[in-house]
């Protein structure tokens, strides 16, 4: 049974968009008849802060913090609406204390800018009444951009260069001339999404040879549409390119997908790219494959791990063949903006359906 909707729906914005961004998407929820309150933490630009501050209610909590979240929901009398932008622990736990009838506004609806909700229980969701809205797809190119940023660092070793020169150490800078290029390149993909198959666009001006291992839904027919050839299985792939980039979400079927045995099919001194999940290429495997003669990767550029924000740690801070970044993949002002926009216009709809199913 639906219920119905507050005449004035609140909405706990968890994360706003990115610097200015942030004031035009709350004016956009206020226009749709929400009412926002916007948690500060993460807003650093102080201009838009106090913008943000004179027009709406305000917090300040750790948005990753489950305990921080329930107890601002509690504060607030309820909220109908959840929105975030990061992965944000919404267990069934949360989901149970956010949407008991003991608030004026149980939780309804949990609105994501970005693809991934693997942080989200979907199934005590669905069972608890919460729908879930995501933008998958509209950072796309951001992450491809960055994707071949990562690619070019590791076979260009610039970040590693350009650290040898800031410490007065041109021969160090100068190892391992000359490199591989893209051009000389196989590059490997797991996984035919948009992300995927954005990065296979953005290869094909650098001369790369694209092959690409999919979903069982990613037919020879489809393959044939893309600058890039279709590998049959992902040992094939493994076992045959010199770049392997990772572009799969998180599920059951994906999870340690690349382990320990996967990276050992590898080419020797080849490179290993993740800008999707930790849990599909677990850090402690690629650890021990940098450190172990039979395996395959020379080099690990990843910007996802276990565990990120404040409280961020990895194995591979420590290893000199990696590039890491702090989990900014599709953070461009465009892609931020695109989300935005997508997720609003999926609340909009969301409103007038269920205002449609009350009336009826």
């Amino acid at each position: 049974m639906n219920r119905p909707t507050p005449s004035h729906p609140r909405v706990l914005v968890i994360d706003p968009a990115s610097s200015e961004l942030a004031v035009a998407e709350l004016g956009g929820l206020a226009r749709l008849g929400l009412r926002p309150t916007a948690n500060l933490r993460r807003v650093a630009d102080r201009t838009v802060r106090s913008e943000i501050e004179r027009r709406w209610d305000c917090l300040d909590i750790d948005g990753f913090s489950a305990d921080e979240i329930l107890a601002a929901f509690d504060r607030g009398g309820g909220y109908d609406a959840l929105k975030c932008r990061g992965a944000i622990p919404l267990t069934r736990n949360v989901f149970e204390q956010m949407t008991a009838e003991v608030y004026e506004q149980p939780l309804r609806l949990v609105a994501k800018a970005a693809s991934g909700v693997d942080s989200f229980d979907l199934d005590a969701a669905g069972e608890l009444g919460v729908t879930i809205l995501s933008t998958p797809g509209a950072n796309a190119g951001a992450v491809a951009e960055l994707t071949v940023g990562l690619m070019l660092d590791a076979l260009r070793g610039i970040s590693r260069r350009d650290a040898a020169l800031r410490a007065g150490d041109w021969g160090t800078a100068v190892e391992g001339i000359p490199v591989r290029s893209l051009s000389d390149s196989r590059v490997g993909l797991v996984g035919s999404g948009a992300i995927a198959r954005a990065v296979a666009e953005r290869l094909a001006p650098f001369g790369a040879e694209v092959w690409v291992h999919g979903s069982p839904r990613f037919t020879a027919e489809q393959a044939a549409h893309w600058p890039a050839y279709r590998a049959e299985n992902l040992r094939a792939l493994l076992t045959s390119c010199d770049i392997i980039s990772v572009h799969v979400p998180a599920t059951p079927a994906t999870i340690g997908l690349i382990g320990a045995r996967e990276l050992r099919w590898m080419k020797p001194g080849s490179v290993l790219v993740n800008t999707s999940r930790e849990q599909v290429v677990p850090e402690d495997a690629l650890h021990a494959a940098l450190r172990d003669p039979s395996c395959g990767p020379g080099h690990v550029a990843v910007d996802v791990f276990a565990r990120e924000g404040t409280s961020f740690s990895s194995r591979l801070a420590s290893n000199p063949h990696t590039t890491l970044s702090p989990h900014v993949g599709g953070m461009t002002l465009s892609a931020v903006k695109a989300s935005s926009e997508r997720l609003l216009f999926e609340i909009s709809r969301f409103y007038a359906n269920t205002s449609e199913d009350t009336r009826d």
